[in-house]
């Protein structure tokens, strides 16, 4: 059954235009099945808007500014935008909850994927930050926050 929802780090998008990367088809396979499969959504902070004046989004914000307009990624990002495949999703999470990311996860924008997949309804991150996410965080959060950190390879097939 299709995720009702996905949480995509940049790096899994700006993979899928890098032909040199390892992980480049997996990339351009996840984002060709997430455009193929028409119940799945790209979940998106609170705040996202395409016009970088008006956008208030902080995973919004890095994907505007880092993907190439005309690119693979960029194409699937409109598309989904202009069907209605966006869940804006809060960002919010408890305090308890934001301690323990914040003593997991240094860097802030990739605290702000965490806790927009833990708001998901399909609660999977797709990530290939292996350097922020190493395994041992990644495990400590799925168990706290009830999430499954994927790369593109393992998710695809999973859309």
């Amino acid at each position: 059954m299709p995720f009702p929802d996905l949480t995509v780090d940049t790096n899994v998008l700006l993979h899928s235009c890098n032909a040199i990367e390892p992980r480049h088809a997996y990339s351009v396979d996840l984002l060709r099945r997430l455009l193929a499969c028409p119940t799945t959504k790209l979940a998106i902070d609170e705040g996202f808007s395409t016009d970088q004046a008006a956008n208030t989004s902080l995973i919004g914000g890095e994907y505007l500014a880092k993907i190439v307009p005309g690119s693979l990624p960029s194409v699937v990002l409109q598309q989904l935008a202009l069907t209605g495949r966006i869940a804006i999703t809060a960002r919010s999470i408890s305090a308890q909850n934001s301690n323990k990311l914040n003593q997991l996860v240094a860097n802030k924008r990739d605290r702000t994927f965490v806790k927009v997949c833990a708001n998901s309804k399909g609660g999977i991150l797709v990530s290939h930050d292996f350097l922020d996410f190493p395994k041992a965080t990644r495990k400590s959060l799925e168990k706290i926050f009830e999430i499954g950190i994927k790369d593109a390879k393992t998710c695809a097939p999973l859309i």
